[in-house]
């Protein structure tokens, strides 16, 4: 063998084993299988935080918000800013409460974050449904249409009005964690970017 397809061999070697690789982290799973491992995971899960960006358009018009979000078991505080204009609000929700203050807006009080932070912020962003979502979880109630890929993670559902689309994950220690996810309800859409996750175990 000469030295040109020794050195091909090897490069074709260590390609191979990097797919094996990266294929190893996406275990396989049965179909549906992922819901539940994913709800036990957070069953010993108390604390848990993640930032990242929210894309928004309507079809004509587009935005963007960055955001931080720290959840003690049900209580969530979400912090969300404008990229540009510095324009920010700090939003607490739970069972049945939902209390938000920031700019332009004051102080608001509610029984669900959604119309708070629509009213805050122009737009409809499914907040709540967003708590589990980001998690790779759909709420208990809404698990009618789930779709999963090849491997057994969860790539789709739709939780009137929304279709969801998981469409990236990334590895948190042992753990997939959403890495992007998209929601429309025509005609608007978000567009979650999700990145720093921190999982705390309670």
């Amino acid at each position: 063998m000469t030295a040109p397809q020794r050195a091909a061999c090897i490069l074709l070697g260590t390609v191979v084993l990097a797919m094996v690789t990266g294929c190893a982290v996406r275990e396989q799973r049965p179909a549906g299988a992922w819901l539940e491992e994913r709800e036990q995971l957070f069953d010993g899960i108390d604390h848990w935080s993640v930032s990242g960006r929210v894309a928004l358009s309507d079809g004509q018009r587009g935005g963007s918000l960055g955001f931080e979000w720290l959840a003690r078991g049900d209580q969530h505080e979400v912090r969300l800013r404008t990229l540009a204009g510095g324009r920010q609000w700090r939003l607490e929700f739970g069972p049945g409460h939902a209390f938000l203050e920031g700019s332009e807006v004051g102080q608001m009080r509610g029984r669900d974050p959604d119309p708070l932070v629509e009213a805050a912020v122009g737009w409809p962003i499914p907040v709540a449904e967003l708590a589990w979502w980001i998690r790779g979880l759909i709420p208990p109630d809404q698990r009618h249409d789930v779709h999963y890929a090849d491997d057994g993670t969860l790539a789709a559902a739709v939780t009137e009005p929304w279709a969801i689309e998981f469409q990236r994950f990334s590895q948190v220690g042992s753990v997939l964690m959403p890495a992007r996810v998209q929601a429309d309800s025509e005609p608007y859409r978000v567009r979650v970017v999700l990145r720093d996750w921190n999982l705390t175990g309670g």
